[in-house]
């Protein structure tokens, strides 16, 4: 029996109702089962409480999100977050993906420092288009009204960390056109997967996509993985020229793309994909077979 199972069996007396019996052993379950990733994207009170979390949600619903990085931990009182809640400005927050982050918590405060900001308290808004708008110190109601009115796209180009540790979550297009039409709106280049439904190469490949190194490098692309159970997307792999399967395809804004066939290690995609970064000229087209 999971070891979750038998701590809700001790704990829950005969005297328990069977409302809460089952709310436990539920909760029990997820947890004894792999379900942490679900319960670690709880939002309290409508926040995330996690970068992760909140760039997944800010790709899957394609709003914007704002981030309120906090001078004190949050058992105590702190009178920007206290603002933060009152009714008007909650109204003005609902339409972005919100996310606390702690001062006191060194990766929150490296993911923070891409948007320039390194004193709390700060509020940081990352547009759709990848740019941003920061500013520190902001403590009243009004001065956070008058920021997030203010706040419009095009801001600043973060200058973004890719040994910051995120939790690994790639959001699949199923299509060519869904990611390009994706990457279009933010200017993003797209990771592209080929590979065989239910073949041993698909999940070898899936537990190299799954290292922490490889997907901080393409946390910040669209994904695709064109194709069905059917058969794979031919046509666009024609237009790549990819010959042989698994393969990574990066597709720039510029219509550049570069190609990694066969790839039999992490690090040889942590490779490729340093390679592929977009340097600011425009790229010529590459291909190469791992070794």
């Amino acid at each position: 029996m999971p070891s979750g199972v038998r701590a809700v069996r001790n704990v829950c007396s005969p005297h328990c109702s069977r409302a809460v019996r089952l709310t436990a052993l539920t909760v029990a379950l997820m947890l004894a089962t792999g379900c942490s990733s679900t319960w670690s994207r709880w939002r309290p009170n409508g926040w995330h409480a996690d970068y992760s979390a909140a760039e997944t949600r800010m790709a899957e619903s394609g709003s914007e999100m704002l981030i309120f990085f906090r001078a004190v931990d949050q058992d105590r009182p702190d009178p920007t977050f206290d603002a933060m809640r009152s009714a008007p400005l909650k109204q003005q927050t609902a339409k972005y993906v919100r996310c606390s982050l702690y001062r006191s918590y060194e990766p929150d405060r490296r993911y923070v420092a891409q948007y320039g900001v390194d004193r709390a308290p700060a509020l940081i808004v990352v547009h759709g288009d990848g740019t941003y708008h920061a500013r520190t110190g902001l403590t009243s109601a009004a001065q956070i009204s008058e920021f997030l009115a203010a706040a419009q796209p095009p801001g600043e180009k973060p200058v973004l960390n890719p040994h910051i540790p995120r939790d690994v979550y790639y959001v699949w297009h199923s299509s060519l056109e869904s990611a390009e039409t994706a990457a279009q709106k933010t200017g993003q280049s797209i990771l592209i997967v080929y590979d065989r439904w239910w073949s041993r190469d698909r999940r070898k490949l899936e537990k190299l996509l799954g290292h922490r190194e490889v997907y901080s490098r393409f946390a910040g692309m669209a994904h695709c993985r064109p194709g069905s159970i059917l058969g794979g997307d031919h046509q666009s792999m024609a237009r790549f020229g990819v010959m042989n399967l698994p393969a990574l395809v990066v597709v720039h804004s510029d219509g550049s793309h570069q190609v990694l066939e066969l790839p039999t290690s992490y690090e040889a995609i942590v490779r490729f994909a340093d390679r592929a970064h977009p340097t600011g000229g425009a790229a010529t087209s590459t291909a190469a077979v791992a070794q």
